[in-house]
């Protein structure tokens, strides 16, 4: 088990390139990004915005998650592309509790950026630090709505395990399932 700290020092920023060969660069995310990460929450679809646990279009969300950033629990990963966030994906973990040995992944890619390896990129990104942070499982809730980012995760060795009907409620009302997706890390 590595330390957090050591992970990010030494591997970030990285930059990457897409399948059509956009160079993008990878780090977590720092204060400073609030105004960027605001910018790429309001211009975000409204369809991409209903499947979200918060309403990311009110600044006070995103500046509490700014102002209680804490990497002990909570690393969320972004893509720039020439200084413009593109993608959010976060790692929410504790180190204590019965769920210490789990993580859950969430994710976010500009609609632009689809299709083009950015969502795997974060993804496995995130499934390489939980691993070397010695979490034996990670999971993911997708409601149906979100099929593609479903066979993403399904790509990437996650198994659908439970579907939670009439889970999800979005911001017009509309319930919805919650497909609940597992996958157990090997040992780095």
């Amino acid at each position: 088990m590595e330390n957090l700290v050591e992970i990010l020092t030494s591997n970030y920023p990285k930059t990457v390139a897409l399948a059509n060969g956009t160079r993008i660069t990878l780090r977590p995310l720092l204060k400073e990004d609030e105004s960027a990460l605001v910018e790429y929450f309001r211009v975000m679809p409204m369809e991409d915005r209903l499947c979200l646990k918060e309403d990311v279009t009110d600044p006070k969300v995103i500046e509490n998650w700014i102002y209680t950033l804490d990497y002990d629990n909570l690393l969320p990963l972004i893509a720039l592309d020439n200084g413009r966030i593109v993608g959010d994906a976060t790692l929410h973990f504790s180190a204590i509790g019965w769920t210490q040995h789990q993580g859950e992944l969430r994710l976010t890619t500009d609609s632009q950026y689809r299709v083009k390896g950015l969502g795997t990129l974060m993804i496995e990104n995130l499934i390489d630090i939980a691993t070397r942070l010695g979490l034996k499982q990670l999971s993911a809730e997708i409601p149906p709505v979100l099929d593609k980012a479903f066979y993403l995760f399904e790509k990437l060795g996650f198994k659908e395990v439970a579907v939670l009907k009439d889970f999800v409620r979005d911001k017009e009302g509309a319930d919805s399932d919650l497909v609940l997706m597992l996958k157990t890390l090997q040992a780095a």
